[in-house]
């Protein structure tokens, strides 16, 4: 089955900026082994943009330690899909721009027998998916500081019709402090 699995980094005050996220080596280990179950990683505009950015110049650097080159070689290496009606090309190898949220789509997708997708922060694509029910884990990164401000709040932009009971797989303390929760969704 396809699970469908959510990336978030957030402070405890609720804020899931990028300049919030506090990575070293055990968190990049930890993030590495969830891609090893995906066989897709998506992607809002924003996210995709700053990955895009970000990862491709690791790889031709020689400066880059090896927990960030192992990163930089699977997020380059595994399909990616950016949700993004604006986006109109790429430069990020194994990249397809998918303009709308085809929820049918995800459903079969989620009924077939492969490994899942993987999305990355990516808020409002997350609220979609959240809103269609189809996300089947949730690993919340809870940063080990007081935001106090930023301009992406976790989940407010989504709106559900009911509330979505969850129930507690896992939680992992790492080094640096910050708490991973992970939760699954109590239908399942």
């Amino acid at each position: 089955m396809g699970k469908i699995i959510s990336f978030i980094n957030t402070t405890p005050d609720g804020f899931a900026d990028s300049q919030y996220v506090t990575p070293d080596a055990e968190y990049f280990e930890f993030v590495h082994d969830i891609l090893t179950e995906v066989q897709t990683v998506a992607y809002g505009r924003n996210t995709f943009e700053l990955f895009q950015q970000l990862w491709p110049v690791r790889l031709e650097s020689d400066a880059t330690p090896y927990w960030q080159m192992k990163m930089a070689h699977a997020l380059t290496d595994i399909p990616k899909q950016v949700y993004s009606s604006a986006l109109s090309t790429t430069t990020w190898k194994n990249s397809t721009i998918v303009r709308d949220l085809d929820v049918k789509a995800i459903r079969r997708f989620k009924q077939a027998d492969q490994k899942g997708l993987l999305t990355f922060g990516s808020l409002a694509l997350v609220a979609a998916l959240t809103q269609n029910q189809l996300v089947d884990d949730y690993y919340f990164c809870i940063q080990s500081l007081i935001g106090g401000g930023g301009s992406t709040r976790l989940f407010s932009k989504t709106a559900l019709n009911a509330p979505q009971p969850l129930k507690l797989k896992s939680t992992k303390v790492l080094q640096s402090g910050v708490v991973i929760v992970h939760y699954q969704r109590a239908d399942q």
